[in-house]
């Protein structure tokens, strides 16, 4: 028999029981975990800077059962209530569902009034600072290669931790990109970073950077530290502008 997912209570339905057309429209089965569902709501309303209370007044659900979901692992929205948390977090239910995982960003229109702007090197150090997950360009045997990989951005030097096998193919001048993309707003920015990499073998930068966040989401031993040192950093933006009135 197949497990029932409990329902997150909003105003309009007290009791949390779920019609059979809200329980398809939330998605839950064997593509949807509760949990995945509650932690890309909490990634999100983090991303904004909104409180619980915040969220849950914008989506007119009750803020302690919100709370509750967002901790649960077999707790799930129903349809509408899912609609209205999608659009308080300005983004969508396919979002907040995974949808778009196995989809590349950016493959929505153009805006109307896109303008593309040239970053200065404190922007670019901003968005480099949040750290995140950027990728790695770099010359092997094989010819031009890059990379996705977690890092940090310390000490104005780019941080990353990679195989041993890895940490040896990547010598020499490299490059480095982040970026992000705002589909809502066909809006976005990219940073360039070219360099020099090096190995952090010594004691107590490697203290100093394991005191830091910096998890590699592939796992497995991964303890050869990186680190990029600038010699040019760029970046561009896109940004959308009203139309002359």
């Amino acid at each position: 028999m197949a497990r029932t997912t409990p329902i997150l209570p909003t105003k309009e339905n007290p009791t949390g029981a779920a019609r059979p057309d809200e329980r398809l429209a939330t998605g839950v089965g064997p593509q949807l975990l509760a949990g995945d569902l509650a932690r890309r709501v909490t990634h999100r309303r983090t991303e904004l800077g909104l409180s619980t209370e915040e969220l849950a007044r914008r989506a007119g659900v009750d803020a302690w059962f919100l709370a509750y979901f967002e901790q649960s692992s077999d707790t799930t929205l129903t349809g509408g209530a899912l609609l209205r948390v999608a659009a308080a977090l300005q983004t969508t239910p396919i979002a907040l569902e995974g949808g778009e995982v196995d989809r590349p960003p950016g493959s929505g229109r153009a805006g109307s009034h896109p303008i593309l702007e040239t970053l200065t090197l404190e922007q670019c150090e901003e968005h480099l600072a949040a750290g995140g997950v950027g990728r790695i360009v770099f010359s092997s045997s094989s010819g031009p290669t890059a990379f996705p990989v977690n890092f940090i951005f310390t000490n104005g030097a780019i941080v990353f931790r990679t195989s041993d096998g890895m940490g040896k193919m990547i010598a020499g001048a490299v490059a480095f990109e982040v970026d992000h993309i705002d589909e809502a707003m066909s809006e976005g920015w990219s940073v360039l970073v070219r360099g020099y990499t090096r190995l952090i073998e010594e004691s107590a930068e490697r203290l100093a950077v394991a005191e830091l966040d910096l998890e590699p989401w592939a796992g497995g031993a991964r303890l050869t530290l990186v680190g990029i040192t600038p010699f040019e950093v760029t970046g561009r933006v896109i940004v959308q502008r009203q139309s002359p009135a």
